[in-house]
């Protein structure tokens, strides 16, 4: 099989096969032979031997790439033959397609706890899927990808969300469960400052700065208000030690199981 690739189309064959018509029969050694092109028979007149003189002579008017049926190039051409081809078609196609959109939640500690907001909707991009297309005749062979443009961005929706709540009239952005014991400027071991460098006082706390950060301030029912300024040996994980000025209000306080709130 011998396949040619040419721009013409097909219908220019047609014609040119008609306008030669009558010039050919005014040559000797003139065969009428029967081209069939995806089913659409043509007679034309010809004085080459062999079927490859022949589709050689007419590869300029039959304006496509195509596949020789049943027959070699070499075979002889024979008066009243029928010679079969198949057009082989290339086609460039493009599809498309939604690209969904994505929901991306957001923090905002301006927002309570709970509480929710669209700041952008989202919208679905599209996509064109191009592929090329082969086709034997009316057949489609093979479809090949090329490649996939976005033609249409896609727009993901943000919601925000609310990081803030409010405990006591006080607004925290996060909460922690902590076995909470008391300590005093007293206590041995403790030479009344603190880890930071201030003085030791009610209101001062002891952390361990993985979980609480020295510097963060704090809400613990039953104490109040209070900053982490201190550590200590013992203070490791979600443990907190609140500081009393005088030993009976640490004994009071003992040890509870609390949340401490973070706040802003």
């Amino acid at each position: 099989m011998k396949t040619h690739l040419r721009v013409l189309a097909i219908v220019v064959f047609i014609l040119v096969i008609g306008c030669g018509t009558a010039s050919a029969y005014s040559k000797t050694n003139m065969q009428s032979v029967v081209i069939n092109i995806d089913g659409a028979p043509r007679m034309v007149n010809t004085d080459k031997t062999t079927i490859g003189e022949l589709l050689d002579d007419l590869d300029n008017t039959i304006g496509t790439e195509y596949i020789l049926n049943d027959a070699e190039e070499s075979d002889p051409v024979e008066a009243m033959m029928t010679i079969s081809l198949t057009s082989v078609t290339e086609k460039i196609v493009a599809e498309t397609k939604d690209v969904p959109f994505e929901t991306i939640q957001r923090p905002n500690v301006n927002m309570a706890i709970g509480t929710t907001k669209v700041v952008q909707e989202g919208k679905n991009g599209v996509s064109a899927i191009i592929s090329k297309e082969i086709y034997h005749g009316r057949d489609l062979i093979q479809t090949t990808f090329v490649e996939e443009k976005v033609t249409t961005p896609v727009q993901n929706k943000i919601v925000e969300f609310g990081t803030t709540g409010v405990i006591n009239g006080h607004a925290y952005t996060n909460q922690i469960n902590a076995r909470v014991t008391a300590y005093t400027p007293y206590d041995p071991g403790c030479n009344n400052i603190t880890a930071t460098g201030t003085t030791v006082r009610k209101g001062v706390i002891a952390v361990d700065p993985s979980v609480i950060p020295l510097g963060t301030r704090v809400y613990i029912p039953g104490y109040g208000v209070a900053v982490a300024e201190d550590t200590g040996g013992a203070i490791k994980g979600n443990r907190v030690d609140v500081c009393y000025m005088t030993k009976s209000e640490a004994y009071g306080w003992g040890v509870r199981n609390v949340p401490v709130y973070i706040l802003q």
